[in-house]
């Protein structure tokens, strides 16, 4: 569900910028948005919510990166 726009964080530059509040998975998380600056997907929200919840974040971003890998082997 979208919910808005919100600040994301990338923790791999340390970027911000703008980008879609997406539902996550039916939770109250928001879904990685590519880092427009450096294209990581390691990105969460700006806010001190994101930074305490980036632990449980850290999981989304490997199962996002998997899928995102077992894809491209899909394609080759």
């Amino acid at each position: 569900m979208l919910r808005g726009i919100t600040q994301f964080k990338c923790t791999h530059c340390g970027k911000k910028f703008p980008g879609l509040d997406i539902e996550y998975a039916a939770t109250f998380y928001t879904m990685p948005q590519r880092c427009p600056h450096c294209g990581s997907i390691r990105t969460r929200p700006a806010g001190w919510l994101g930074r305490l919840h980036e632990w449980v974040y850290r999981g989304i971003w490997e199962g996002m990166e998997e899928r995102e890998k077992e894809m491209r082997k899909g394609i080759k």
